[in-house]
């Protein structure tokens, strides 16, 4: 007996085929996880600025309809008080009347006297 064949008499093949490299590990997630996390990830952040601008576009449509109601409110106001100017430097009787509201008389104007009946 030989020294090499310890264990076995048989003499080793060749082998015909390549000897194939190890597995590599399998995955342990589908491929499709990846895409799918990015498109979530796509869409909450789009609802997350769709959201954000949405709250701000009805403050400032909140704000505006405030705005414009004082401006009408504004408007009308001034509107009366050109009014009144135009009263008060054309008709001579709401010259009179806001007049004596501040106590003043017409110097030409007599004054009335009460007369006692004589009895």
């Amino acid at each position: 007996m030989k020294a090499g064949n310890t264990y076995s008499d048989r003499s080793r093949r060749r082998a015909d085929r390549p000897v194939k490299s190890p597995r590599k590990a399998s995955r342990t997630m589908p491929a499709w996880t990846v895409y799918a996390a990015a498109v979530t990830l796509t869409v909450v952040l789009c609802l997350t600025i769709n959201f954000r601008a949405f709250t701000e576009l009805k403050t400032e449509t909140k704000q505006n309809e405030s705005l414009n109601a004082e401006i009408e409110k504004v408007t009308s106001e001034n509107l009366n008080l050109q009014e009144e100017i135009y009263y008060l430097q054309n008709d001579s009787n709401v010259i009179e009347r806001e007049a004596r509201k501040f106590g003043f008389r017409r110097q030409n104007q007599e004054k009335k006297v009460s007369v006692p009946a004589n009895k």
